[in-house]
């Protein structure tokens, strides 16, 4: 059963590290941004995907998807964030304009797709009205993606356009739960080339 849970995949960077675009990347013929949307869309509601660079890509992805399974992806929805360039906070502002109305939000970033069903499943059990901010851990290492509740979201859009999530986290006014998981992949993901041709070579 789906809480009233949005999601928020942040797709609008350079992956300047990466020598190539991460969300049109492809693990057994899916795109990474397609992998993610379909285990978010086992949780949420809706997911809201901001794009900023090679948006007009992303946004034919997402048509093309939505062609395929018009059912399940016409709960995808796009928002251009115009100032991409100024980093990834931006982005996450950006996405949480466009989610005001939402109690909940699943922060995901697009270049996680190893992250098993089971985990987001897991996830979505742990939110609680007693917190704003609820992150898996593994092996006493802080993982994503992360759960956070509108109550933050003021602190969000207001905080200058080089701020970090780290920081809305470690406000003391600010509720956290930390779950201990049993999922490594939450602090995997393919952040380089190399990782992703090691990936490959260990399948």
């Amino acid at each position: 059963m789906k809480r009233s849970i949005d999601a928020l995949l942040i797709s609008a960077g350079y992956s300047g590290r990466m020598g190539d675009f991460k969300p049109l990347l492809k693990i057994k013929d899916k795109t990474f941004l397609q992998i993610i949307i379909e285990k978010l869309l086992l949780v949420c509601n809706k997911v809201v995907v901001v794009t900023g660079y090679r948006n007009d890509e992303i946004e034919k992805e997402i048509e093309n998807m939505k062609l395929k399974n018009p059912i399940l992806f016409g709960f995808v929805t796009c928002v251009y964030n115009e100032n991409y360039h100024n980093g990834m906070f931006t982005s996450i502002q950006k996405g949480i304009q466009s989610l005001e109305n939402s109690n909940w939000v699943l922060f995901h970033f697009v270049d996680q797709p190893l992250i098993p069903n089971d985990f987001y499943i897991e996830l979505v059990n742990q939110v609680d009205n007693n917190y704003d901010w609820i992150q898996p851990v593994f092996n006493f290492t802080n993982g994503h993606p992360v759960v956070f509740r509108n109550t933050i979201f003021d602190k969000v859009i207001s905080a200058p356009f080089n701020f970090k999530m780290q920081l809305i986290r470690d406000d003391d006014s600010v509720k956290k739960k930390f779950w201990i998981s049993s999922y490594p992949e939450i602090l995997h993901d393919f952040d380089t080339k190399e990782d992703f041709t090691n990936f490959f070579e260990n399948q």
